[in-house]
């Protein structure tokens, strides 16, 4: 008789964790999405030909960024560059220049991530014989302090 009522007791407490995990379900799910936009990643606005210069604070150039195409992300504040050309000039020495089928600048614009047949080349100055860099993809960290 206590083996019967043991296997009742351990059926009854069965049947109660198996109802308490399915109201459990029910009334904590998971929240329903709401599709206000906010989570997409839509251009907010598309440049064709697009060429900026940044200068420093004595008015010379410091870069100068081109692109056929730049795709501005207002959700994450990021850019997507379609064939870039970024030129670095520095103080005497000859610029590097630096091309790529594609790029992507984040939010804070301190650095253009660019890949797809890379090409940087430098020319020769006092200092250096210059030179050509080929690589797939390329960080370059732009300098955005006075000099």
């Amino acid at each position: 008789m206590t083996l019967d009522a043991r296997r009742l007791a351990i059926a009854i407490a069965l049947l109660l964790l198996a109802a308490g995990s399915w109201w459990l379900t029910r009334t904590v799910g998971l929240p329903e999405k709401s599709f206000d936009g906010k989570a997409r990643h839509d251009p907010d606005y598309i440049i064709e030909n697009f060429d900026a210069t940044v200068m420093n604070e004595n008015g010379r150039r410091r870069y100068n960024l081109s692109a056929a195409r730049l795709v501005h992300y207002g959700d994450d504040g990021s850019s997507d560059l379609e064939r870039p050309y970024l030129i670095q000039y520095r103080d005497n020495l000859t610029p590097i220049h630096t091309r790529a089928d594609k790029g992507w600048i984040p939010k804070d614009g301190n650095q253009i991530l660019m890949t797809g047949n890379v090409i940087s080349a430098q020319g020769r100055d006092p200092q250096g014989a210059g030179g050509e860099i080929r690589t797939h993809s390329m960080k370059i960290m732009l300098d955005r302090s006075p000099t």
